[in-house]
């Protein structure tokens, strides 16, 4: 029944979410309007004003922001299952930030064509500092060693950003932008560049809920059910760190997504990934939906970031989160 009620609600929430996106922003547009646009047929005018907004700029922008949603969410829901915190997130551990790094260092070989392979290598290089860390402190779990090195990776990976971001100074500010976040100015072209990485990343999430479900009773136990660490470490992380990578190629570094919308799942519906992953999944594209709609429509005709959006809801929750937890962790 929960799960009905997690994937009947997701759903109807995101597809309410598409049409807000589609619907609202500078200029706003009819049910009529959007529905012409959407289902086009001989009695419609292709080229009216509404029409052409909606299909160019307004509809590949929501699937991005939706496909970015997704992508951060699920990560966020594998990486803390895998380590078994609340406070495990792509961004706070640094991960998005090393995939901004990746990202970015191919911008300045002029190698657009491998930036998912970039952001992937920066992404997988920031997750196996994390889990590295946390071996050698014989544990997955410890919240202090997992926020503690996710920040001074991502302060590395930040600076090294930087200092690509200032050699490449003809396009300075609109790399800065899409560091903060942001889907302005993208469209088909870049929703086709990324769709088919995306989609690998999110059917490697939707493999790892039974190992994580195994590992939540800890290693020794998980082990004797016949789960092999050694191919879930290679699967979570991969998928995680894929999964991250392919959201910042999407809509660049936007924090908190893969902190709040698992974290609220876990506790409205249940820690179960067979419920948690694929839940998460469809929360997260509305969330960022309806955060790409306050940053087009909160100061108009200017446009603030998504990242800074939802960043000034995330921080007061990883705060919380912080003091909620008290040193806890999943096992």
């Amino acid at each position: 029944m929960k799960n009905f009620l997690a994937f009947g609600l997701g759903s109807i929430v995101l597809i309410a979410s598409l049409f807000l996106g589609v619907a609202f922003g500078t200029e706003t547009f009819s049910v009529k309007e959007v529905m012409a646009a959407l289902f086009p047929n001989t009695h419609t005018d292709s080229t009216s004003f509404s029409t052409t907004i909606i299909q160019q700029i307004r509809l590949p922008r929501t699937f991005l922001a939706a496909l970015c949603g997704g992508l951060l969410a699920g990560s966020g829901a594998v990486f803390q299952g895998f380590f078994r915190n609340p406070l495990a997130d792509s961004g706070i551990m640094g991960i998005s930030s090393g995939a901004a790094l990746g990202a970015v260092f191919s911008a300045l070989l002029s190698a657009n064509f491998a930036t998912p392979l970039f952001a992937f290598g920066g992404a997988l290089a920031a997750a196996l500092i994390v889990f590295g860390a946390s071996r050698l402190h014989g544990k997955y779990t410890g919240t202090t060693i997992i926020i503690l090195t996710g920040t001074a990776a991502s302060a590395f990976f930040s600076a090294l950003t930087s200092l690509l971001v200032l050699l490449k100074d003809r396009e300075l500010y609109k790399i800065f932008v899409w560091t903060l976040g942001s889907f302005n100015g993208k469209g088909w072209n870049e929703l086709q560049f990324i769709l088919p990485v995306a989609i690998i990343a999110l059917i490697l999430l939707c493999l790892c809920p039974r190992n994580l479900d195994l590992l939540g009773g800890g290693e020794t136990s998980a082990q004797a059910l016949g789960l092999n660490l050694a191919t879930t470490k290679f699967l979570v992380l991969g998928a995680g760190s894929l999964a991250a990578a392919a959201a910042v190629c999407t809509g660049g570094t936007i924090g908190f997504v893969g902190l709040i919308v698992p974290h609220l799942l876990r506790r409205l519906y249940s820690p179960r990934h067979q419920l948690l992953i694929p839940a998460s999944i469809l929360f997260g594209a509305s969330f960022v939906i309806l955060a790409d709609l306050i940053a087009r429509t909160a100061i108009p005709p200017a446009e603030i970031p998504v990242g800074l959006v939802t960043s000034l809801a995330g921080a007061p929750f990883f705060v919380f989160l912080l003091l909620a937890a008290k040193g806890e962790s999943y096992e």
